[in-house]
């Protein structure tokens, strides 16, 4: 014999502001993806701003040498 079931089966997912594991899973590459051009973007137009280049990208490891700032002796006024 079939036992018929009255009503659907509902599964309750924990949710923190309507936001829930399976639904984070689903865009978690997309985040990834606007998340890494958006500090591109950042870095490409904060890469001529001084304070920039010696604080955060002179201290990237084996990159780190191209933003410090060594001038030619013959190119510093006196």
């Amino acid at each position: 014999m079939v036992s018929y079931i009255k009503g659907p089966a509902y599964k309750s997912v924990k949710s923190f502001a309507g936001a829930n594991l399976p639904l984070l899973k689903t865009y978690a590459p997309n985040l990834i993806l606007w998340g890494g051009a958006a500090g591109a973007g950042v870095a490409t137009f904060t890469s001529g701003v001084p304070i920039f280049k010696s604080t955060f990208y002179a201290k990237i490891p084996y990159f780190g040498d191209y933003f410090t700032y060594n001038p030619d002796p013959e190119d510093v006024p006196i």
